[in-house]
């Protein structure tokens, strides 16, 4: 499902003396289908940006177009409810949101609350366990007896139940160990590719943001700086840094690499894979590097 920003602005508590302008004028699209990251320093506006995507914002100005559901500045928004249900949001620590007594009872929630009958919903709830890598077995356990990782793939679940055709990403590995970071990120670029689901990644990882987005785009201070491929992004290096920002580790060791032979070697990388095959090609070259 396609997703449309025109003209967006977004003023807090606008006409006080606490009023703070968090958006200024963004314009932009993201296609149907494709995976865009979102990253800039803290307050650039990255997290107000995407609560417009299911309208828990609403713009001052401009307006938001989702498939063919349109929130508009000023306007009236009947559709919010079936908004919610074809774009599910995973917050920072979406197991804080879990409350039942049972995992299945806790997936079943969303489709109930969205007039799903009750035996699609228990379908759903194992569908949804299984694409998280759960067993079935989960159901009947306390959500509370589970690890902070299986807690955080059932509160995942919770969102995929409800078969959404967007998902919006908000820091969703925070606060996890490595390994449990790699398995929830191999998760959604897993669900994208296989189901073709329009995903959007709020991130302070640059690594990541390079690794699994199709485009990235870069916010600062409410405005869109940038919006591209993550190879075109990632080598304006000083634009990034002025923002705040930095780029992938595989391009910060081949810039440490180049500068110990006085060169620059500035290509994209983003994987071990793509940083050997440069190393390679630096080392074999003919005349081979001058270390300094």
């Amino acid at each position: 499902m396609e997703i449309k920003v025109r003209h967006l602005t977004h003023i807090y508590q606008p006409n006080t003396p606490f009023e703070r302008l968090a958006l200024d004028d963004v314009d932009f699209t993201i296609p149907s289908g494709a995976f865009v990251s979102i990253i800039g320093h803290t307050g650039s506006g990255k997290s107000t940006l995407i609560q417009h995507f299911n309208g828990l914002l609403k713009p001052t100005k401009g307006e938001v177009i989702v498939g063919d559901i349109t929130i508009a500045a000023g306007a009236k928004n009947k559709d919010l409810k079936a908004l919610r249900q074809r774009v599910g949001m995973v917050f920072q620590y979406p197991e804080h949101q879990l409350f039942e007594e049972t995992v299945e009872k806790d997936i079943c929630f969303g489709p109930l609350n969205f007039g799903v009958p009750l035996e699609e919903a228990k379908a759903r709830a194992r569908e949804a366990l299984e694409l998280v890598g759960l067993p079935l077995s989960f159901l009947s356990r306390s959500p509370f007896d589970l690890s902070g990782g299986q807690m955080r793939r059932v509160a995942i679940a919770g969102v995929l139940a409800l078969h959404p055709e967007v998902i919006i990403l908000d820091e969703p590995t925070a606060g996890l160990d490595p390994r449990a970071r790699r398995d929830i990120l191999n998760l959604f670029a897993r669900l994208h590719r296989e189901k073709g689901i329009t995903t959007v990644m709020v991130t302070h990882s640059m690594d990541d943001a390079a690794r699994l987005s199709d485009e990235i785009i870069v916010m600062d201070h409410g405005r869109m700086a940038m919006k591209d491929r993550p190879e075109a992004v990632f080598t304006r290096t000083d634009l990034l840094r002025s923002l705040g920002l930095d780029i992938p580790e595989p391009m910060r060791f081949l810039q440490r690499l180049g500068a110990r032979s006085g060169e620059v070697l500035s290509e994209p990388a983003f994987t071990v894979e793509q940083t050997a095959e440069i190393v390679t090609r630096f080392l074999n070259r003919e005349g081979g590097p001058s270390w300094s």
